[in-house]
């Protein structure tokens, strides 16, 4: 009788618990989500106070579907709202402030004077590895240490060192075009650059050997790379744009479980074996990018005294390259950093295999899709401009004997019409629209504006290089804009054309980039005649599925070989 009078007791009692913890839970609940709402609309309040233009933004996603939702170009989004609120206005990435500046003294004050202050990109809203690591990712003091280490890697004198493996990929560019012209294929110039950049930027920088030109449609690499940037904003960043916290938890799952896409997988599993291998065979030095970074971090200390203690031994190191297909290019003498200036170098030389193979990452990416845009720009362009193109092949015969012969740097240096038409198209189709941004250390003010700490800064590059009181009749190719007549007479804001970016933070590629994308232009205009067709785009419209345009269609025109 006491064990049943106990048991209703302690039913009755559950129950009541139960019920009680249910309402209390819903009570947080509510009180929580009443507090969120209050802190979100204080957050996107902040353009308000400061007394800034800004976009009305949506209370939990900002402007963050507007910007990508399922029709919208977010550079004409961009463009409109540069219409409706000025040169400077604010909107909200989730509750993230981003201020617009187009003003182009502003730019400037952003990009060089004040540098100080904007020198660190915005926080990626996922913090995994290998982004973290690399110059995107990485920020204030360690940021400049990478930066002083990696930027020798792409010096003149290495670049002109690379010279034979990016002629070499071209040549495998003409063979492709030339077998597509005997089957009367139309062509589909997209997919060719970028198998041409991949290949380039593989063996350049990771030294991997792919064949994405011969066999496109069976090498995986380059399907997984395509892939991997095609589909790179994924719900789950949105997510993490929208709740902050959300992209802490990503991240945490992410690192923790080394949960990373194939592509991924791959370029950190070859590196490491790469890195493994040269650091047990110092007696062949090879000639790309990684090979520079070693030498550029820990790893030169460690190779010098190596290098001595063979020296001084049975082995000699004969001052030649014996890889790659490099033989006979003279080996360079390691140099500190800094050591011509006099000054000290950074405080941390030493790269870790970490940041190494998230550089390579990151140049990889970086380097393929935004070369293929702009060579897959101005090739579309002299298409559709054959007087253009015309005066363009005159200067190459001029300077070139037999296109299919490889070009050296020199002769590339003296196609000023070429450097012209390149320039022209970058400003006309700039790849990189949305990546020019910063991201503010501290309170500041920047000119009229009260700018508060930890607000990202975007520059508009697609809206400057179109802007016609800037470039009259904007949407015109016209490469006379930057001949040495006009640019002599030229009083124009030197931050009105930036497709690299500009100051400390621009693009530490873009000597690599632009080296490959005038020595295929130049080749391929040499050999062929590039003809606009019935299938030709016009206009060549575009999607922006990350910071850069891609070709919303395919680029379908001829290519005629010449007698």
């Amino acid at each position: 009788m006491i064990l049943q009078i106990l048991s209703y007791v302690w039913a009755l009692l559950c129950k009541v618990l139960t019920r009680y913890t249910v309402t209390f839970c819903i009570g947080c609940l509510v009180l929580y989500l009443m507090y969120w709402v209050r802190v979100r609309r204080y957050k996107h309040s902040l353009f308000q106070r400061l007394g800034i233009p800004y976009v009305k933004p949506h209370l939990i996603h900002g402007s963050l579907f507007t910007l990508r939702g399922k029709d919208a170009l977010a550079t004409n989004v961009i463009g409109e709202w540069l219409k409706t609120y000025g040169d400077v206005f604010g909107y909200y990435m989730g509750d993230k402030p981003t201020i617009v500046i187009k003003d182009l003294d502003l730019v400037k004050q952003v990009l060089m004077k004040d540098f100080n202050v904007f020198s660190n990109r915005p926080k990626v809203a996922i913090k995994i590895n290998p982004i973290t690591h690399t110059l995107i990712g990485l920020r204030d003091q360690r940021w400049k240490d990478v930066r002083s280490v990696l930027a020798p890697t792409f010096s003149l004198a290495k670049m002109k060192l690379i010279m034979g493996i990016m002629n070499k990929r071209v040549d495998e560019l003409l063979e492709a075009v030339s077998k597509h012209n005997t089957k009367s294929e139309n062509l589909e110039w997209y997919s060719i650059f970028q198998g041409l950049t991949l290949d380039v930027i593989c063996e350049c920088v990771m030294a991997m050997k792919r064949n994405c030109q011969r066999d496109q449609n069976n090498d995986e690499f380059f399907a997984l790379t395509r892939t991997f940037l095609k589909h790179a904003m994924s719900p789950v960043l949105d997510l993490a744009v929208c709740f902050s916290i959300l992209g802490e938890v990503f991240a945490f799952i992410n690192n923790k479980l080394a949960f990373s896409g194939r592509m991924t997988n791959m370029i950190v599993s070859h590196v490491k074996d790469v890195l493994k291998i040269r650091r047990q065979d110092l007696s062949t030095k090879n000639i790309d990018l990684l090979q520079l970074m070693l030498e550029a971090s820990g790893y030169q200390k460690e190779y010098d005294t190596k290098r001595s203690s063979i020296q001084n031994g049975t082995s000699t190191m004969n001052g030649t390259s014996t890889s790659n297909g490099t033989a006979g290019v003279k080996k360079e003498q390691p140099s500190e950093p800094n050591s011509k200036s006099g000054r000290e170098g950074p405080k941390n030389k030493n790269l870790s295999d970490e940041e190494i193979i998230a550089n390579v990452w990151v140049f990889m990416l970086a380097g393929f899709e935004t070369s293929a845009n702009a060579i897959t720009s101005t090739a579309y362009l002299l298409a559709c401009h054959p007087d253009i193109q015309e005066k363009l092949f005159l200067e190459l015969s001029e300077h070139i004997e037999d296109g299919h012969k490889h070009i050296t740097y020199d002769t590339l240096h003296k196609l000023n019409y070429l450097d012209q038409v390149f320039s022209e198209a970058l400003r006309v189709f700039p790849p990189v629209v949305n990546f020019i941004t910063r991201d503010t250390n501290k309170d500041f003010q920047l000119g009229d504006y009260f700018i508060p700490n930890d607000t990202d800064i975007m520059i508009p590059v697609w809206q400057i290089h179109h802007d016609p009181k800037l470039w009259p009749d904007p949407l015109k190719f016209d490469p006379d804009r930057f001949s040495p007549e006009a640019k002599a007479s030229n009083s124009r804001h030197p931050m009105s054309y930036i497709p690299f970016g500009a100051g400390p933070r621009s693009c530490p590629g873009m000597r690599f980039a632009q080296m490959e994308a005038k020595m295929a232009i130049a080749r391929l205009v040499r050999t062929h005649r590039l003809e606009s067709c019935e299938q030709t785009p016009i206009p060549l419209e575009f999607t922006l599925p990350t910071v850069t345009h891609v070709p919303a269609q395919d680029v379908i025109f001829k290519a005629i070989p010449r007698e």
